[in-house]
């Protein structure tokens, strides 16, 4: 999935993180990355648009995670690799480009989620109308597992709906992005020690979830 940008202005200041904690991150660094972070930050659109295709369908995964339909979530991302381009010649490399760009994104995400749930309420539309989702690459420990079957992502992207958006956020970039405990904590700044305790009681909630749907081969719970 590539889409095509149309990218206004830039804005320097404007949604930045408000600090860039230092940790490094392999897939955005080294001269290539660094010459393209730089000419992209002087408006070279083409630049702009190869750093995006390193991380579109991570930032789409991480979107699906809160967004129902497939056609909204690519909206959001969308609207988050915008935002990124506005507010990109603000990085200062104090951080990975990652961790810098998923603060970022994750904000969008859950102020659309909320916004959406919102508007939801006002209509008076049952919960069961956001229950059905699916994902990519998740699963209740690792990331590789998921690629097994469709269904089995599918059962993965409800169960997450289900989870609370603090354990959904550290499961869907540790588990399903693959970020160290140290780039998580970076991104929801919090502490890493809070990011382990609520990735194993995420998992925990999401491996329950998955029990009592009957989608982990050990029957549901009585």
């Amino acid at each position: 999935m590539h889409a095509a940008l149309r990218l206004p202005t830039r804005q320097r200041t404007e949604d930045l993180p408000s600090a860039e904690p230092a940790v490094s991150d392999e897939s955005a660094s080294g001269p290539d990355v660094a010459a393209l972070i730089s000419q992209a930050q002087h408006g070279d659109i083409v630049a702009f648009e190869r750093l995006m295709a390193m991380y579109q369908t991570k930032i789409h995964s991480f979107a699906r995670a809160f967004v129902s339909d497939p056609e909204l979530a690519s909206d959001v991302t969308q609207d988050a690799m915008l935002r990124i381009y506005r507010s990109l010649g603000g990085f200062r490399f104090q951080s990975s480009l990652q961790t810098w760009m998923f603060r970022i994104v994750r904000n969008i995400v859950l102020d659309y989620a909320k916004s959406r749930r919102n508007k939801e309420r006002k209509r008076e539309q049952p919960l069961e109308a956001t229950s059905e989702r699916e994902i990519g690459e998740a699963t209740t420990h690792n990331p590789e597992a998921a690629l097994l079957a469709h269904e089995r992502k599918s059962q993965i992207w409800s169960a997450l709906a289900e989870i609370p958006e603090a354990y959904r956020s550290v499961l869907v970039l540790a588990d399903i992005q693959g970020m160290s405990y140290e780039e998580v904590a970076a991104i929801v700044e919090t502490p890493v020690g809070t990011v382990k305790s609520r990735l194993n009681r995420g998992r925990e909630a999401l491996r329950e979830v998955l029990l009592s749907k009957g989608c982990l081969g050990e029957g549901k719970r009585s």
